[in-house]
């Protein structure tokens, strides 16, 4: 169904700031269900980082409740190279799906009842990628909305 990949590592404050690169913010993917483009921050990018795509899905691994680990946001408007910040991890589908479908459908009361169950840790709590992955989740086929129409 896809790839999972991590957002930034080994980077220091010295490389946030300034640079050629953005970086999607940590409060970017908690707040959009589909990514703003004008929340990126610059960044100096070096080797072995992931650069994101259209259509790559982000989640956030930590939060202070529950509630709100494992927000998630779709990425649909790119703007030079971007990458994900450290504390989010990406999914890139490997199948086409419908973007703002999947974007809504992960912010649904059941999604996110799933993956609040998944929360872990007493005063700052974090989710596995790897157990984020496993749940079942149903989508419409992305060219479900052309046969119909």
């Amino acid at each position: 169904m896809g790839q999972t990949y991590t957002g930034l590592s080994g980077k220091t404050k010295d490389d946030f700031g300034h640079g050629q690169a953005r970086f999607v913010t940590y409060m970017n993917v908690f707040s959009n269900p589909i990514s703003n483009p004008e929340m990126t921050e610059p960044i100096e990018i070096g080797p072995k980082q992931n650069e994101v795509e259209v259509g790559d899905v982000f989640f956030t691994t930590s939060s202070e409740t529950p509630e709100e680990v494992g927000m998630s946001s779709i990425l649909l408007e790119k703007r030079g190279k971007t990458y994900l910040n450290s504390f989010c991890f990406g999914f890139r589908p490997s199948e086409k799906i419908d973007s703002y479908y999947l974007a809504y459908m992960l912010r649904s009361e059941s999604a996110r009842a799933k993956i609040t169950l998944l929360a872990q840790g007493i005063s700052r709590y974090n989710i596995s990628k790897n157990k984020v992955m496993e749940i079942a989740v149903s989508f419409v086929p992305f060219n479900f909305h052309s046969i119909t129409t």
